[in-house]
């Protein structure tokens, strides 16, 4: 009598936003997992752990090999995808080949790629030195933005206004970097999105699109919240959809879920990234499954078994929603109240309140997307998830003490 095989599922990154996929895995599947910390938050749902970089792929290889997977994959952060395309390929399993898992995450090879497919983009060159960067800053005349290659959370990425400001962030840029080498870019100003979209054997599907509101932080280039649907009418719409799958079947992606982020400039429309994976903040968790009600871990778990045969089905926007997302101030967190409240509103789902607690001390302020603490949130109408969102803000009361003594409340804007 022949046993059932349970599948051995390999997902890799253990961050807040892999917890929902490990989570649904555990549901069918072995989950091992590897990441350089893993917290007692995955202990009841995983079977073994490797704790490496997510960026080591021959150590993450071996592990493979050795439990013998039946598939590897990963959600919501950009640093697993090449590991998980390099194992995938090297076992033969379903992936997206490691070419283009390359082609997702290097930010130099996006636009190399773009121009062979003539999509028009903002002006920028790739750099190897600081010298190189003022050289193109020079030529361009204006502000500029510097970004690594392939980091995440916006480590690294800075507007420089002079060239002295460029030469005193450029080694802040480097050293996120990979390889050193720094994308030097016309920096565009107007009008943001965010668009999420599904591949199934090379076919395209959007999910949603939405609009991204900033921190006003310098050098922060984090969102202080992502909105879905966007309130651009159907003609900006249309052109931005039409951009995005332009770009993602140009790029060649086999399957999985992809993120990417846009920013006009007059009335043109560019590519910021784009990513082999799902929003982070819970946007593929829970933002695409609240906007057309697709599962998307389910569907991440079956591409990467080999079982997904055909498209799910993907309804229209179906409520208003987004994140809302906040920093701690420098300091020892001296006051929490409300945050079982505010998890019990019936239009606030995941988040990561569970964190705060008094006496928590926060080292890090508002440096990058990393640092933010944030809550998902709907509403029938975007009037109503303002109102919403704004009760959630009213009911959660947070004191930090910095450390000259002062109290502050958290960063919300």
């Amino acid at each position: 009598m022949s046993s059932i095989h349970t599948p051995k599922l390999l997902i890799i990154g253990a961050g807040d936003f892999q917890l929902p996929l490990v989570q649904e895995a555990a549901k069918s599947c072995q989950v091992l997992l590897a990441a350089p910390v893993i917290s007692g938050a995955f202990d009841p749902y995983i079977s073994d752990r490797l704790i490496c970089d997510v960026r080591d792929e021959e150590t993450i290889l071996a592990f493979a090999k050795k439990h013998q997977i039946d598939g590897v994959i990963t959600d919501q952060t950009d640093i697993a995808v090449r590991s998980v395309a390099y194992v995938a390929e090297n076992m033969g399993l379903p992936g997206i080949g490691s070419e283009t898992g390359l082609l997702f995450t290097d930010k130099s090879r996006m636009r190399a790629r773009m121009a062979e497919l003539g999509i028009h983009q903002l002006e920028n060159r790739t750099v190897a030195s600081v010298e190189e960067a003022v050289e193109f800053f020079r030529h361009y005349g204006g502000r500029v933005i510097i970004k690594p290659l392939d980091t995440q959370g916006s480590r690294g990425v800075q507007v420089c206004a002079s060239e002295q400001e460029l030469r005193d962030k450029y080694p802040e840029a480097a050293r996120w970097s990979g390889n050193g080498n720094v994308i030097v870019e016309q920096f565009a100003t107007g009008r943001e999105f965010v668009v999420e979209s599904l591949v199934l054997d090379y076919d395209y599907h959007n999910l949603c699109i939405g609009d991204t509101l900033y921190f006003d932080i310098p050098d922060a280039f984090a969102a202080k919240s992502r909105i879905f649907p966007t309130t651009a009418d159907e003609a900006l719409r249309s052109k931005v959809l039409a951009l995005d799958e332009q770009i993602i079947r140009g790029f060649g992606l086999r399957q999985g879920i992809t993120h990417s982020e846009y920013i006009m400039e007059g009335d043109e429309v560019y590519l910021i990234e784009t990513a082999a994976r799902g929003g982070g903040v819970f946007i593929s968790s829970d933002l695409i499954h609240l906007s057309s009600g697709l599962h998307t871990e389910q569907f991440l778990i079956n591409i990467a078994l080999g079982r997904q045969k055909e498209v799910p089905e993907i309804l229209p926007q179906q409520q208003y929603c987004g994140y809302m997302a906040f920093y701690l101030p420098v300091g020892r967190v001296t006051r929490v109240e409300g945050v079982e409240e505010v998890c019990a509103l019936p239009f606030v789902h995941r988040n990561q309140l569970g964190k705060l607690h008094a006496g928590m001390e926060n080292r890090e302020g508002a440096t990058d997307k990393t640092s933010r603490l944030a809550v998902i949130v709907s509403g029938p109408t975007r009037q109503a998830l303002m109102d919403n969102m704004a009760a959630v803000r009213r009911t959660l009361q947070i004191e930090i003490q910095a450390p000259d003594g002062s109290i502050h409340t958290p960063i919300w804007e």
